[in-house]
C-alpha cells in the first residue's frame, strides 16, 4: 500500500507499508483531512511505474525518486525505530544501506537488512529532506 503523508494534503512524503500488516483503518475526521480533499493533489496517487509486487522492486523505485530512504522493521522491534540512508545494494534477500546518523554524519560501512523483515519504507518527508540537505545524499569519505 502506498500513501502520502503530511498535513493538510500537501505532498510531504511517500510511505509504503505491507497490506498484510494493516490491522485497522480509521477515518480521519480532522480539519486537515477535510482540507486535503479540497486540494488539486486529491486523491493522492502512487508514482507511475512503482513496483509494488516485491520489496526489492519497491526499494529500487523509491530510491530512484529520492536517494534518502527510511525503513522500519516493526514486527521485529515492536517500535517505530527507523534506519535512514541511501541504498548501497539490493540483493535477492538483503538491502544494504549506507546509514546517516541523526547528526547528519555518515557511517563508514553499509549495514544489511533482510528484505522480508522490512515493514515500512518512506521517502521525501520533511525530516529526510532536511537530513539530506545537511548530510548530502551520500558518504563523503
Amino acid at each position: 500500500m502506498i500513501a502520502h503523508t503530511g498535513d493538510g494534503g500537501f505532498f510531504e512524503g511517500l510511505i509504503a507499508i505491507r497490506v498484510k500488516d494493516v490491522v485497522t483503518v480509521k477515518r480521519d475526521l480532522s480539519f486537515e483531512e477535510r482540507f486535503a480533499r479540497t486540494q488539486p493533489e486529491w486523491p493522492p496517487t502512487a508514482p507511475a511505474n512503482l513496483d509494488l509486487d516485491t520489496t526489492a522492486g519497491l526499494l529500487r523505485g523509491m530510491s530512484a525518486i529520492s536517494p534518502m530512504i527510511a525503513i522500519e522493521q516493526e514486527r521485529r522491534f515492536h517500535s517505530r525505530m527507523a534506519w535512514i540512508g541511501v541504498v548501497h545494494e539490493i540483493t535477492k534477500r538483503w538491502l544494504w544501506l549506507r546509514l546517516v546518523r541523526p547528526n547528519a554524519t555518515w557511517r563508514k560501512r553499509p549495514l544489511g537488512y533482510k528484505l522480508r523483515r522490512i515493514t515500512k519504507v518512506f521517502i521525501s518527508d520533511r525530516y529526510l529532506t532536511a537530513l539530506a540537505a545537511i548530510a548530502g545524499t551520500g558518504p563523503t569519505h
